[in-house]
């Protein structure tokens, strides 16, 4: 699945929300290459190139980049059920794509922004799997650093077929949950921009509720709640960007999921090789760079072996 560049009026776009200056752009990256050589529990092997897409995504800060690797390496290590056996032909990953369709829009929104949809393709609840979905949706989003850079992400999440058993597989009461929405939240050069709901049940707002105190309030600020399906989504972006399904020309949800499948698989041995390059080594980790998304995971796993033993 190739994503497409932008336009000229969508680089214009862009261009003017992050404001391209190569010769600072080249400096950011040596001063993020330097500060990572005197972070001994980090790793420093990713190319100019990547840590360039990490900046770009941090809107040029280099603070902030800084934070997101350390963030990026640190759940790398932190949590193994979502980063180790990062095997795209593994029994897991390949039921969850028959199980969920989860891709990646080719075409950018006008203003830049790139979406990506995520919906059951298989209703049954035997392989709806938190971990396995988590799993891939890290995957999806490594293999999209590894090629570009856009502006904004939106996301699409389609409830059609969701029973009150999916909601409840969704908990976040469950440790996995939790941690799967401190990884993506907290640990990616990725901004978002917007998430939309279609086919929301009567009761989403229920569902949601138990979700708020976990969130950002800025994340929180941009949902939108549909109770209709892809048809909602035209009087925010192209209709012809959007699935066959939903009224566009981007190809059918079939097709999409199993294009992305590929490009994963395609990727086989990256995944494989970073499993072991992007880890931090705890035992050289001064006591001073412990992250504040450690701290907070740490409390957690505490607060459920608590839960546990009570």
């Amino acid at each position: 699945m190739t994503l497409l560049p932008p336009t000229a009026e969508q680089q214009k776009r862009i261009d003017e929300e992050v404001p391209p200056n190569p010769e600072m752009r080249r400096r950011d990256v040596a001063a993020i290459r330097e500060w990572l050589s005197k972070q001994p529990h980090l790793p420093n092997h990713m190319d100019d190139a990547r840590l360039e897409r990490f900046l770009f995504g941090c809107k040029n800060s280099i603070e902030r980049c800084k934070l997101i690797l350390e963030r990026y390496f640190s759940v790398r290590t932190a949590i193994p059920e979502f980063f180790s056996l990062r095997d795209p032909f593994s029994r897991d990953i390949q039921e969850c794509c028959e199980a969920i369709h989860y891709f990646v829009l080719p075409s950018l929104t006008e203003d830049g922004h790139r979406v990506t949809v995520l919906r059951l393709r298989n209703t049954s609840i035997e392989n709806f799997s938190i971990q396995s979905i988590s799993k891939r949706i890290l995957m999806v989003l490594d293999a999209r650093l590894m090629e570009e850079r856009c502006l904004s992400n939106i996301m699409v999440i389609d409830l059609e077929g969701f029973s009150v058993v999916h909601f409840t597989k969704c908990s976040p009461t469950q440790s996995v949950v939790r941690k799967s929405m401190m990884t993506v939240q907290d640990s990616m050069p990725l901004r978002l921009h917007r998430v939309h709901f279609l086919h929301a049940p009567a009761f989403i707002e229920s569902i949601l509720n138990i979700f708020y105190p976990l969130l950002k309030d800025k994340l929180v600020e941009k949902f939108r709640v549909h109770t209709g399906g892809g048809e909602e989504l035209y009087s925010y972006m192209d209709k012809d960007m959007l699935p066959k399904e939903w009224g566009g020309k981007a190809g059918s949800f079939d097709e999409l999921n199993d294009a992305w499948k590929k490009k994963i698989e395609k990727n086989r041995d990256w995944y494989l090789r970073e499993e072991k390059l992007s880890r931090t080594d705890e035992s050289a980790r001064l006591p001073e760079s412990k992250s504040r998304l450690l701290v907070e995971l740490e409390g957690m796993q505490g607060s459920f072996r608590k839960l546990n033993i009570d």
